[in-house]
Order: C-alpha cells, then sequence, then structure tokens
C-alpha cells in the first residue's frame, strides 16, 4: 500500500534500532515479508488515504449501535449518542483496536491505543470519508492475573494486585474487583507522592469500588480519562454483540475442519520459516471457548465422531453446541485467533490498530478471513509513548551534554558500556584489531607452502586469536565505563524511569497513576500523537495544576 505523503518522523529513538520491537513487527514495518498477513493489508499513517470499506455488503449495525448508545451512556461517555449514530451508517468506516479490561484502566499503552484509535478515526474522517472509533474490551478473557495487577511507582518497585484468582476459568469482564480493592487503593493513597496525586486518585475512587466489576471499571475511568474523544466501548459480552456473531460462530462449526487445517498449515508457514508460534494449539482444538452453567470458560476440542469435549471435562455432539448458540450465543466465546475474524464480520472493520504480540497473532488468525468468507481489514502498528517529567527532562539534558542521546539509555547494558568507554578514547583497540587481521592473513598463506594439512589449525588458531582479544576488549571497555560512575549513574536512574522492571513504561506502569501523575496534560498530549509506530515518542510532561482533573474536557473540580 504505497504512501501518499510523507509525514514527518517523530523525534524519539527507533524503536528497532533499540531492539524494542520484535522480528515481527521490524520486517513488516521494512515491508519484508508482508505475505504472512495476507489476505489482511499492513498499513502505516502515510496510508490513510488510501483506506476504505470492506468490499461487498456492509453489516447491519443498527442493532448493536444502539446496544453501544445506552451502554456507553451508562459509563458517562459524552459522545456515546453521536458516535453510535454514526456506526449506524453502513457508509461509516469503523476503526478498532482493544486490550483486557485491566485494573486503573490497564497498561499506560492501553490509553494509547484508545488515543491513536481517535486519532485514526479523526484523520479518515478529514479526508472525506465519516469513521467511528471503537475500543473492544476483552471481558471474556479469564487471565485473571493479567487485569488484576497494576504498577504505581510511588506504591514500591513491585506490582500491586488484588490477589490470587478465586475463580479460575470464569470471564474476568463480570466479577466484582473484590475488597482487595480497597486495600490497594489504600496503599495507593498512603504513598501518594503529592496532595494533587492524592487527590486525583480520590476523585476516581468511586471507580474502584469493591462492588465494580472489571469490566465496569475500566470502562467509567477511560471514558473519564479521554471525555468527548474517547471511543465507543465495546464490552465483547454484551447481547446485541454477541447475537450479531452468532452466524460467524456458526459457520466457524460448520466449517471446523477446513479451519483447523487452515490454521494448521499457516503454523506449518511460519515454522519453515523458523518463526516462533505466537499461539501454539494441539491437533482438534478449535479457537472456541464454551462457557458452561459454572461460568467457566473452557476450551472446545473438535472429536472425529460429529462431538466435541472440553479441554477439563465435560462433551457433547455438534447439534448439541449448534443448539446452544442458537439458544444463549452468550455462551460461546472466540479465543485470540478467532476474535479478529468475529470482531470484523460483525463491525466491516476498515482499520484495526494493533500491539506488537496482537500484530504476531495475526499471521495465524489471517487464514480465518478466507475460510469463513469475511473481508479483511488493513492492521496498523499502535504508536509508542514514553513519559517524562521535568526531573527526567533534566537528566535527559545533562546526557545529551555528555554526548548520551535517550537511545543508548534504552539500548542493552553493552551498548551504553560502549557508549561510555568511547568517552576514554580506545583507539588503541581498533589499531591492534586491525594489525592483528593482516598479520592472520599474512601468514594464511605460510602453512600451505609447507603442508596444505596446516590450513585447517592455522584458520583455528586465527578464529583463536580474534575471539581472546574480543574478550580482552569486553574488560577494557567495562574498565573503561566504570571509570566514569556519575554519568552512569544519571544513565541508570533514568533507565529505571523509562524500563521499569525492565519493561518499557507504557507496558508497565498503570494509566491511572500517570494520570493522577499528570491529570489533564498527559490526555492533550496523548490525543495529538503522531501514529508512526517506528519511534518511541517521549513526551514533556509538566505536573497538574491545582484542583485540575485528569480528563479531556479540561479541568474541573
Amino acid at each position: 500500500m504505497p504512501n501518499d505523503r510523507a509525514a514527518p518522523a517523530p523525534a524519539g529513538p527507533d524503536l528497532c534500532a533499540c531492539g524494542l520491537l520484535g522480528e515481527l513487527p521490524r520486517r513488516f514495518l521494512d515491508g519484508r515479508d508482508l505475505d504472512l498477513l495476507d489476505p489482511v493489508r499492513f498499513a502505516l499513517p502515510g496510508d490513510a488515504g488510501n483506506l476504505t470499506a470492506p468490499p461487498g455488503r456492509p453489516p447491519d449495525r443498527a442493532p448493536i449501535a444502539a446496544a453501544l448508545a445506552e451502554r456507553n451512556e451508562r459509563y458517562g461517555h459524552p459522545g456515546a449518542a453521536r458516535l453510535a449514530e454514526s456506526l449506524a451508517d453502513p457508509e461509516t468506516l469503523v476503526v478498532i483496536t482493544g486490550q483486557q479490561c485491566g485494573l486503573g484502566c490497564g497498561p499506560l499503552f492501553t490509553l494509547t491505543k484508545a488515543a491513536a484509535c481517535t486519532l485514526w478515526a479523526e484523520e479518515l474522517t478529514r479526508r472525506g470519508r465519516r469513521a467511528v472509533p471503537l475500543f473492544w474490551m476483552a471481558s471474556e478473557d479469564h487471565d485473571f492475573a493479567e487485569v488484576a495487577r497494576a504498577y504505581f511507582p510511588s506504591a514500591g518497585p513491585d506490582a500491586l494486585t488484588l490477589g490470587d484468582d478465586p475463580e479460575p476459568l470464569r470471564p474476568v469482564g463480570g466479577r466484582p474487583l473484590g475488597s482487595a480493592a480497597e486495600s490497594l487503593v489504600a496503599r495507593v493513597l498512603e504513598t501518594a507522592p503529592s496532595d494533587e496525586y492524592r487527590r486525583r486518585i480520590e476523585d476516581c475512587r468511586q471507580h474502584l469500588d469493591p462492588e465494580r466489576c472489571f469490566a465496569e471499571s475500566f470502562s467509567r475511568l477511560m471514558v473519564r480519562f479521554l471525555g468527548d474523544r474517547c471511543p465507543l466501548v465495546v464490552d465483547s459480552q454484551l447481547p446485541a454483540l454477541k447475537s450479531a456473531s452468532a452466524p460467524i460462530v456458526r459457520r466457524l462449526i460448520e466449517r471446523r475442519r477446513p479451519v483447523n487445517e487452515a490454521l494448521a498449515a499457516a503454523a506449518a508457514d511460519l515454522g519453515r520459516r523458523n518463526i516462533r508460534l505466537p499461539v501454539r494449539s494441539k491437533t482438534a482444538e478449535s479457537p472456541l471457548f464454551l462457557i458452561g452453567n459454572g461460568g467457566r470458560r473452557r476450551r472446545v476440542v473438535w472429536e472425529e465422531d460429529g462431538r466435541y469435549r472440553l479441554r477439563g471435562g465435560g462433551s457433547g455432539t455438534l447439534e448439541e453446541l449448534i443448539d446452544t448458540l442458537n439458544r444463549e450465543p452468550e455462551s460461546l466465546s472466540p479465543g485470540v485467533l478467532a476474535r479478529p475474524v468475529i470482531q470484523d464480520a460483525v463491525f466491516g472493520t476498515t482499520l484495526m490498530i494493533l500491539g506488537p504480540g496482537e500484530l504476531a497473532y495475526m499471521t495465524q488468525a489471517r487464514v480465518l478471513y478466507r475460510e469463513l468468507d469475511v473481508a479483511a481489514p488493513a492492521i496498523a502498528l499502535r504508536p509508542q509513548v514514553l513519559l517524562l517529567g521535568a526531573r527526567e527532562r533534566r537528566w535527559l539534558a545533562g546526557l545529551e551534554a555528555e554526548g548520551l542521546d535517550l537511545a543508548t539509555v534504552l539500548s542493552g547494558a553493552d551498548e551504553l558500556d560502549r557508549r561510555l568507554a568511547a568517552r576514554c578514547g580506545l583507539d588503541f583497540i581498533a589499531s591492534a584489531r586491525a594489525k592483528l587481521e593482516a598479520a592472520v592473513a599474512d601468514l594464511a598463506a605460510g602453512p600451505d607452502r609447507i603442508d596444505e594439512s596446516l590450513a585447517v589449525p592455522w584458520t583455528k588458531a586465527g578464529s583463536n586469536l580474534r575471539r581472546t582479544l574480543e574478550l580482552f576488549e569486553r574488560r577494557v571497555v567495562a574498565a573503561a565505563a566504570r571509570r566514569d560512575e556519575v554519568v552512569r549513574g544519571r544513565v541508570e536512574r533514568l533507565r529505571a524511569h523509562c524500563l521499569p522492571n525492565g519493561k518499557l513504561q507504557e507496558r508497565e506502569v498503570t494509566s491511572l497513576h500517570c494520570l493522577a501523575s499528570y491529570g489533564e496534560s498527559l490526555v492533550r498530549q496523548l490525543l495529538t500523537i503522531d501514529l508512526d509506530p517506528r519511534r518511541l515518542q517521549p513526551l514533556s510532561m509538566d505536573r497538574p495544576r491545582e484542583g485540575e482533573a485528569a480528563t479531556a474536557d479540561g479541568p474541573r473540580a
């Protein structure tokens, strides 16, 4: 898909060069191996002018739009009616993203995704095709450990959690936060770094009430943070959505054999290319789950005799499974590979915004579009941001004056050692290497004249000499780097801020902490980020003013 305009690259390190993007996203950004996504198309920000509605008759979205308007108004979404009206129009393009309903609105990248979804939809609308942003909330997932943790740096080095899963395999969206939420909020308030921070947590406390379910808490916080520019939040357990999904789920059941064969072929293709499988499934495992009477979500496994069984116990006939789907469509739940095609069949998606891990899933999920006769959307990799307060900006400015940039801070320890050592001047190492290579080359011809059998041991001797010099160089580099402990200390402090617990900040730090720290300043900047997914975008944060609330609609008491 050609770019029709060249957007200026945002200031910030190249994520690929820093080793902070996986192998597949790097390939796709470079335009390589795009056949691994076919029939899905990979889009960059410059491709916005080429995005259109999927071919074929658009789905009837009116019933879902009405249900989403009602649900989002309950969440407090000020633009719910307007967005739902747009969604009901078959001419409107759909831009969608999503995430699990994490505690405190999940890690910061959740908000980045939502903001990017809104910005893509607004860009398409500016280009003459009205588009609506949607946020698919994966409320059916049962990974309690993932959604029940929240990292507040001010509360200590470890993430706070709601404890062990009291009801394994039960979808988390409808489950209450529980009494542990009260203790968690108390801990956050007790360790609040400022009065402003404490007030903002208190202001959101009602959305973290122990009786609130995960989906409700998540949605209300997201709407509160992003205000009128929040995407419509789509609860994956919404009854209207489940009813609209039933035909494509039935098709998946009826075409179970070609579906499983296509998934196996995609997995084999990745294996031949030495690409690690994002999702490993055993033979006959379907990309569907059944939520039984006990509320547990179990994977469906196909049997040879027209039956199915559930992982962990239970079985039935395919006729019974389809009858269950007809009577209770909410009881069938897609797995990670089936969710995109079901979502896009229901909404007629034009563009799906994914994170790096989700992008890898699509190398397997892509085959379901052809097998189930669903028009494939374009997909885009989400942008990534880094929050730098006034203190961190001072640290970075000091390092830049020493010749060390943000890319060095984010790179591995070896790269940091090399950059610090270079300040000490290590030209003698390069000189020695050049002399060694020349000597090895000069001597290489000698053994041949005496005895050809000496060529192999000499080659090995040359390799040993190079390895010895390399090991010595590492020791010299480490020793030289240690000479400047003051600069190293500054780098390590900034690195800890940018990569808390060894992860990129937006993947670890909780959205609620960021909003409590920076207030409306963060929301304002998130809603103006560049959509370029290749570069990490540093956002200069200022502490919120007294009385300013964390909302996109401006300050409020």
